[in-house]
């Protein structure tokens, strides 16, 4: 008499361990977040406890409707200065690279510079402060072109910015803290003066009134 056959036991259903591939995939993105992080943190440029008057025998800023005075600066791709942009209205911003005000700027004015091509309105930032972007109170730190490079990378700058190593451009037109930005219409004329953080808007209608 023939024993009855029993069932070959099921094997488990083979296939990926979606529960283990959810884990590791999870603890990858955490490890790739920890590392951005780390990756921002290091290269975030750090604004500076340091007043932005600072720098001694600075003039008030100039008034509109006087004319914008004379200003010669040497970067790495040759001289800017008023004949730069003859015939033709301009910005001119005097900057500092530990400025927080500066630095959020900085997403303005690059949205500024795509609106207005550069062939109808031209663009400077110079530096107006000794200290760069390491700088405190207890430590202040010599700007140089190398911590304008850093700044402008950092910021994604598309227009020219450049260290004044002997602040000659803001101790001839005089700023009121940073960022201080003037707007000069084709005939070399002050036609807007201002300080501090300011709307795209605002500066999009005073570039459009100088005629860009």
């Amino acid at each position: 008499m023939k024993k009855p056959q029993t069932a070959a036991p099921k094997r488990a259903a083979t296939g990926p361990p979606w529960r283990t591939i959810a884990s590791l995939a999870a603890g990858v993105l955490v490890i790739i977040a920890i590392a951005v992080y780390a990756w921002s943190q290091m290269h975030k440029l750090p604004s500076a406890a340091v007043a932005p008057n600072a720098v001694p025998s600075v003039p008030p800023m100039r008034k509109v409707g006087t004319p914008a005075p004379v200003f010669d600066v040497q970067t790495p791709l040759g001289p800017i200065n008023n004949a730069t942009f003859a015939g033709k209205p301009y910005m001119l911003e005097l900057f500092a690279t530990w400025c927080p005000h500066c630095q959020r700027m900085t997403a303005v004015l690059k949205s500024l510079r795509a609106t207005i091509p550069e062939a109808r309105f031209g663009m400077v930032s110079i530096t107006g402060s000794p200290y760069a972007a390491g700088s405190t109170e207890g430590n202040p730190i010599p700007e140089n072109q190398d911590d304008v490079n850093q700044f402008d990378k950092y910021f994604g700058i598309t227009w020219p910015s450049v260290f004044d190593p002997d602040l000659k451009t803001a101790t001839t037109w005089g700023l009121d803290g940073f960022p201080t930005i003037y707007i000069v219409n084709a005939k070399g004329t002050i036609v807007f003066a201002g300080s501090g953080e300011m709307p795209e808007s605002r500066l999009l209608s005073e570039a459009r009134k100088a005629g860009a």
